[in-house]
């Protein structure tokens, strides 16, 4: 069986467990960014670049566990010239599993992993003007993503901090990466 069934299955049977604290969630709406380092076969052609994060959270009230969806801009330079980049674009499904003891603690710990579409393509720029590489469309694929993350309470708001673990099922060469992002939480 493909990687690739398998992950999602596995977070729909986990999310149906979550799915009664889910429904008195707690709704949050987060915004980050930081640095994306890349990983492997990637890092041979690329250097590190910035990401920017925004996402929208779902946790229950007293519930260690969580479901994220974000969306995530990485650009990473390519070594060659600077004038070539790497832009990837994800779109992610997460479970979210704080470590804290106590549902309402001032610092949390927390592990994320979940599921993505990514779209990757490299951007050139020519005298002012951006183009897409010529014979390099856009790749579309799925990946997973894993890490652990941060989060300190500000009233109703939070700080957080997470790293995480891309690997996105392109043909051929793999693609990895690691964002670091710090950002701001509103709502939960």
């Amino acid at each position: 069986m493909r990687v690739t069934m398998v992950i999602p299955s596995v977070l729909l049977a986990l999310g149906a467990a979550a799915a009664p604290s889910v429904a008195r969630a707690q709704v949050g709406l987060g915004v980050g960014g930081g640095v994306t380092i890349p990983v492997s076969a990637l890092s041979n052609v690329n250097k590190t670049g910035y990401n920017v994060l925004a996402d929208l959270s779902f946790r229950g009230p007293d519930s260690p566990l969580g479901f994220r969806i974000d969306g995530m801009f990485n650009s990473l330079p390519t070594k060659v010239t600077d004038a070539r980049t790497l832009q990837v674009w994800t779109l992610n499904a997460n479970l979210v599993a704080n470590l804290s003891n106590t549902p309402h603690a001032p610092v949390t710990p927390y592990l994320i992993a979940g599921v993505g579409y990514y779209n990757d393509r490299y951007r050139v720029r020519t005298s002012g003007s951006e183009v897409v590489a010529s014979g390099n469309t856009s790749d579309n694929d799925f990946g997973i993503n894993g890490g652990v993350g941060l989060r300190i309470a500000l009233g109703k708001s939070s700080l957080f901090g997470e790293a995480r673990y891309h690997y996105v099922f392109t043909p051929g060469q793999r693609m990895e990466m690691i964002p670091i992002t710090i950002g701001i939480n509103f709502g939960n």
